[in-house]
């Protein structure tokens, strides 16, 4: 009775695993028939389970990782146009902790470098069934020794208030959500107000105090755990770091927050810093370019915020020039309609005038927005002029493709070649 039961099971996922040697998960993604087999053959010849195998079609690879809980994905680039391009983008929205393999056809050593820095592997195509199992060995053994050395570690994104009261909270709440949801990429969004703020409120985190810090935590002694436990989770891919003053001063309490911020860095794929100008934080240049990977500054169009505009937009430049510095930070210009146009002092083309650079992105004002956060919709969710604006924004901020005229640089002689666009 009990051998009848058991021959009425399905066996097929219990045996699944059955001679994988690594048991680790992998996926592969294929464009040519000719990959897909061949990796097949592959994982039969070193004895491995076969990986679950996609179409490669770029905007499904993000979720179907996630659902297979993958380790390490083989993706098949051969016949991509721009195979660079496409893996910045890629690594934005996979989980740091994946170990990524593309295979190409670009024969280039500059390719193979900037896809280190992404912490991807590359092999070149065509390739031997011999050379690619020794590849593909070489990777299951580095990633099951938990000895990834080229682990991608978050960019982090500043979005920087040159004045308070002008929306860089609730931009830094609808880029975390926007990121999370429509890039499905992970996203730890920082508080820096460790007094009050409204960022928890346009988040939707409800009841949400401040962390404070007990006497070790706060002498910066934060290992990888510490910090994972002082996140509060929004959803399953966006967490919310708020942490809150009680003896120590702003200034020496933000150093414990990068203390934090860089051991969560390995675990997610963007952290999005909200600098309002209304807290007392450092904006020095020195500051910002040795942190920041993206700079958001956001202005409103009143004379007094095209003052700081350009005071701020100045000092980075000469900064940039005076150290001859090499690290591609993007500086992205937004400029905040947040209330009606009467109460505007300047026009845009007086900005552009003024500031002598373009206006990245203009996020117009909309009467119905107080009326959306009232009742918890995220605004960048709408069909409106304003959630169009700001899904613009966040593609510009992961290199997607945008208008011509909104993909200028502010300094073009400070983007690496081979930056994102």
């Amino acid at each position: 009775m009990i051998f009848d039961e058991l021959l009425k099971k399905d066996s097929t996922s219990e045996l699944s695993n059955l001679g994988n040697q690594s048991g680790i998960k992998v996926i592969q993604f294929h464009k040519t028939d000719a990959s897909k087999t061949l990796v097949e053959e592959t994982f039969r010849f070193i004895g491995e389970s076969q990986p679950t195998a996609y179409t490669y079609k770029f905007d499904e690879v993000p979720g179907q990782v996630e659902e297979l809980r993958a380790q390490v994905a083989i993706i098949d680039l051969v016949e991509c146009d721009d195979i660079l391009k496409e893996c910045r983008q890629l690594s934005e929205r996979l989980p740091t902790s994946l170990s990524v393999l593309i295979i190409g056809s670009v024969d280039s050593i500059s390719v193979v470098r900037e896809l280190k820095t992404f912490g991807f592997y590359y092999l070149l195509w065509p390739v031997s069934k011999i050379e690619l199992a020794e590849f593909i060995e070489g990777v299951l053994a580095q990633h099951e020794a938990a000895n990834f050395k080229h682990r991608r570690r978050a960019k982090r994104i500043g979005i920087i208030g040159t004045r308070g009261g002008i929306g860089t909270s609730l931009i830094t709440a609808e880029l975390g959500w926007l990121l999370s949801n429509d890039k499905q990429a992970s996203c730890v969004v920082v508080d820096n107000n460790y007094i009050s703020g409204n960022l928890d409120i346009f988040l939707g985190v409800k009841n949400r105090e401040k962390r404070k810090l007990n006497a070790v935590e706060s002498g910066g002694n934060i290992d990888e755990a510490i910090a994972k436990s002082l996140v509060t989770r929004v959803n399953h891919r966006l967490d919310y770091l708020a942490l809150g003053l009680d003896n120590e001063s702003s200034s020496d309490f933000h150093e414990v927050t990068n203390t934090v911020i860089g051991n969560l860095s390995s675990e997610t794929n963007f952290i999005i810093d909200d600098l309002s100008a209304s807290v007392g934080f450092d904006i020095r240049p020195t500051i910002l370019m040795k942190q920041l990977d993206v700079a958001v500054v956001v202005m409103d169009p009143t004379i007094s915020c095209l003052r700081e505009t350009a005071a701020l937009l100045n000092n980075i430049k000469k900064h940039i020039e005076e150290n001859e510095l090499r690290k591609a930070v993007r500086i992205i210009l937004v400029l905040n309609k947040h209330r009606a146009s009467r109460f505007h002092s300047v026009t845009e083309a007086e900005i552009v005038k003024y500031l002598n650079v373009p206006i990245d992105i203009v996020l117009p004002y909309e009467i119905s927005a107080e009326e959306a956060l009232v009742s918890g919709n995220m605004l960048s969710s709408g069909k409106t002029k304003l959630g169009s604006q700001l899904r613009a924004l966040c593609s510009l901020i992961v290199g997607e493709e945008a208008t011509p005229s909104r993909v200028k640089s502010l300094f073009p002689f400070f983007r690496k070649k081979g930056a994102n666009q």
